[in-house]
Order: structure tokens, then sequence, then C-alpha cells
């Protein structure tokens, strides 16, 4: 094997190690909301416990009704504020299940949070609208 070869495996297997350790050491939970004047409102709640990862989120109509209701069941690996997850996403409403991999960043500073992702996308309404949903939901951590 090259000492080139050596070295880059060297470096993804240090770099692997790093955020499995810091995944192990996780433990909380957090509540994000994002609101969308005359359309709804959404909620993401999340559990880091030692490397898994549960994930709920739920889409509220204008009337405070329920529309669109996800989990997410998985592993994480954590580099400081950002989040590599492998997960099992499942639609609750017709009970589909798929393998998803999400990227986001998680910002905390005193009793305030935010969560940010830009694999967020869009929501088509019932009448036909597009909704482009939020890349930043502000919320709070829990307690453990």
């Amino acid at each position: 094997m090259s000492k080139v070869a050596l070295g880059v495996f060297l470096g993804l297997i240090v770099t692997i190690s790093v955020g499995v350790y810091s995944a192990l050491t996780t433990k909380g939970r957090y509540v994000f909301e994002s609101t969308y004047p005359g359309v709804g409102h959404e909620r993401l709640s999340t559990v880091f416990t030692h490397g898994r990862i549960k994930m709920q989120f739920l889409g509220y109509n204008a009337s405070d009704k329920i529309t669109i209701s996800k989990q997410f069941y998985g592993l994480f690996l954590r580099y400081g504020s950002h989040y590599l997850v492998i997960a099992k996403e499942q639609d609750t409403a017709d009970n589909r299940q798929s393998l998803t991999a999400r990227s986001f960043y998680i910002i905390e500073s005193a009793d305030k949070a935010a969560f940010i992702s830009d694999q967020r996308g869009m929501y088509i309404t019932k009448d036909n609208r597009p909704l482009y949903l939020n890349s930043v939901l502000l919320g709070k951590p829990l307690a453990s």
C-alpha cells in the first residue's frame, strides 16, 4: 500500500472515530418549530441517546390539525454542531418506510436552539400551492 493510500485510509479512520466517539457521548432532547402565516406550522422533536436518534416531525394546517406525520429512527455521527444521520423514515399516515440519510446542524445557546438544514425542500398544499419550507427552525433544548 502506498504512503498516500495509507494516509487517506488512516485519515478516514480517525475522522469516523471522532464522529462515533462524539455520538456515543451525546445525550439530549430538542423541540423545534416554524410558522407559515395563513398555512400552518411544523414541529420537529429530536432525541439523541448515545449514537441513536429518534425524530418526530408533525405538520399542522391553519386549523391546528395534523396534516403530515413522520418518524425517524437511526444512528448518527456528530462533529461539533454538525450531525450526519442514517435512519429509517416512517410515514405514519400510510406506514411507508424508507432508508434516508440526513445532514443538519443544531446550534445551541443558553436556553435556545436552532435546527439548520438545506435538505428541506417544499411541500405541495391541498390546494396545489407550493410551500417552501424554512431551512431554520427555532426551538429549545429539553431536559434529558
